[in-house]
């Protein structure tokens, strides 16, 4: 065989092996499962139960983002859908739900779904769940207590919360990625006050309303998940909030570990309606 023919026949030899090794890849990504992407949409889980809201207007809050797909999940036994985390098909859990039950299995396959770096986001209500889970606290950051308890010996008060409050919403950290270029914004919502709030919390927004406790959101890490939590989202008028719906989108792109920097969707149109809430309620005076 001559030297050019030997050559030749290198490179065709070469180039099938990269090509039989290409199909073997995507045969195998197949068979694994979903490959995680940049280009993929996000997967993202809301989970709700427990608690009253407005059904209808709700979903717009998520609406508009070609980049993160929802999929809601009503719970029927307070928390299900921890019960088997094997085939966990989510980048991002969105906890909307106010659910008290979760047995040490579920309690576990959560913990096993951070470890693995699924995204948190906890939105308003959601820090009322799971009040006899010391370590739904320690997730989170702070704790709606339905009523007064003592925890490692300290006593916590129950805590109080009013609806229909006007807040000025100021940006801490102008420079996170999720509150990168955003300015100080208006809001009708549901106050909450006296909740407990760990140190390493790393604050995002505030208010200086009388009715609420300053920190309104929050990010922190928890094994290796990135956690966003808010304490508004009551609704209705804030799920049509322009800069709140790009602070949610933001923040399950931060948490599912995306790019974050994206042209965000238009707001949708407002919706009206109200739903009740479970706890000390503060009447205006």
């Amino acid at each position: 065989m001559t030297g050019k023919r030997l050559a030749g026949a290198v490179f065709l030899a070469v180039a099938a092996g990269v090509v039989g090794l290409a199909w073997n890849s995507l045969r195998g990504s197949e068979a694994a499962g979903p490959v995680d992407s940049p280009t993929k949409p996000i997967r993202t889980v809301i989970v709700t139960g427990g608690h009253g809201f407005d059904q209808k207007a709700f979903p717009k809050l998520f609406e508009g983002h070609p980049d993160i797909v929802c999929e809601f999940k009503p719970q029927k036994d307070d928390s299900e859908i921890f019960e088997d985390v094997a085939d966990w098909p989510y980048d991002v859990v969105v906890l909307y739900n106010m659910t008290q039950k979760i047995s040490e299995k579920r309690r576990q396959n959560f913990l096993g779904l951070l470890d693995r770096g699924v995204g948190l986001v906890v939105l308003h209500h959601a820090v009322g769940a799971f009040q006899d889970w010391p370590e739904f606290e320690k997730i989170i950051g702070t704790r709606y207590y339905l009523k007064e308890m003592v925890v490692d010996g300290v006593t916590h008060p129950m805590c109080a919360y009013r609806e229909g409050v006007d807040f000025t919403i100021h940006v801490e950290d102008p420079e996170h990625p999720i509150t990168k270029g955003l300015a100080d914004f208006q809001v009708r919502d549901e106050g909450y006050r006296k909740l407990p709030h760990a140190q390493d919390n790393h604050l995002l927004l505030s208010t200086d309303n009388a009715v609420s406790d300053k920190q309104i959101a929050w990010v922190r890490t928890y094994k290796n998940a990135r956690v966003f939590c808010t304490v508004i989202g009551h609704g209705p008028q804030v799920f049509t909030s322009e800069p709140f719906r790009r602070i949610m989108a933001r923040a399950i792109r931060w948490t599912a570990k995306r790019n974050v920097g994206r042209d965000d969707a238009a707001p949708t149109e407002a919706a009206s309606g109200r739903t009740g809430h479970t706890g000390s309620s503060e009447t205006k005076g």
